[in-house]
């Protein structure tokens, strides 16, 4: 009979075995290339998203599309995603943190997904294409099942100095919120928010102009997460910042994670 032993992590299906807990393992993640966009909204409604315990430190919000190559724990393999997020402070008993609380992250790829939500992370899937580049010109969309709820687009205008690249080079805390609904009923028999630290490294950057198009889908076009896509639609952009294409490396922490108090 399968029994769990107390010094193993497990992940499901839990009962083919654990394995060690390693406090200095890392994910690396060896080539990625990143859009990051940043935008002036409206801080009330955006707060409506924002759980108890963390406050908003900006009415932003933070789109960043990444494109995943040679990531060592999937034995080198890829994937593409988009982050959504906005800037935060955590408020708790014990722990007084800012970072930026993951809203939701879209993935193109099931393991990552059920590795990350296993773990606090929102991830969800949707159809990631890679980088279209035309003419100095960058440009990705997300879509489901064929229907297309947002598009990006980029263009490059000045390379980053190396000074301003090295700026970019930090550890930095992304927050989320385990949440495991009770089987038969309503409620959750889990419902915690997390601390899951991450480290960019980028080799180069550079600063440009660009534009984010949501596109709200309805009910029958996506069944699971049209309302969250109708949430982000409905937060305005008053002000988008200059977009910031990068490239380098990132490194997931996970072995740092804890659960915030």
């Amino acid at each position: 009979m399968f029994k769990f032993e107390d010094d193993k992590c497990y992940r499901m299906p839990a009962h083919f075995g654990g394995s060690p807990f390693d406090p200095e393992a890392k994910a690396n993640y060896n080539d990625v290339t990143s859009l990051t966009y940043r935008y002036r909204t409206d801080g009330d409604k955006l707060a409506d998203y924002i759980p108890e315990g963390f406050e908003l430190t900006s009415p932003e919000l933070i789109i960043q599309y990444q494109q995943c190559r040679q990531v060592e724990w999937m034995a080198g393999s890829y994937y593409n995603l988009v982050s959504v997020g906005a800037p935060v402070r955590f408020n708790g008993r014990e722990d007084r943190l800012e970072g930026t609380y993951s809203l939701v992250i879209w993935e193109n790829k099931t393991t990552p997904i059920l590795t990350g939500n296993m773990m606090g992370v929102p991830k969800i899937y949707a159809d990631i294409e890679d980088l279209h580049i035309l003419a100095d010109t960058y440009r990705a969309c997300l879509s489901y099942e064929g229907n297309t709820f947002l598009q990006m687009e980029m263009k490059p205008t000045k390379a980053l100095k190396k000074q301003q690249v090295n700026v970019l080079t930090t550890d930095f805390n992304s927050f989320g919120w385990r949440y495991i609904p009770k089987v038969g009923g309503p409620g959750a028999d889990l419902s915690q928010p997390i601390l899951f630290p991450m480290r960019n490294e980028p080799d180069c950057g550079w600063q440009g102009n660009g534009a984010i198009q949501w596109t709200e889908l309805s009910w029958e076009q996506n069944p699971m997460q049209w309302h969250i896509i109708k949430a982000l639609a409905q937060l305005p952009i008053v002000e988008l910042a200059p977009v910031i294409l990068t490239k380098g490396r990132m490194v997931l922490m996970e072995a740092r994670g804890k659960v915030l108090r």
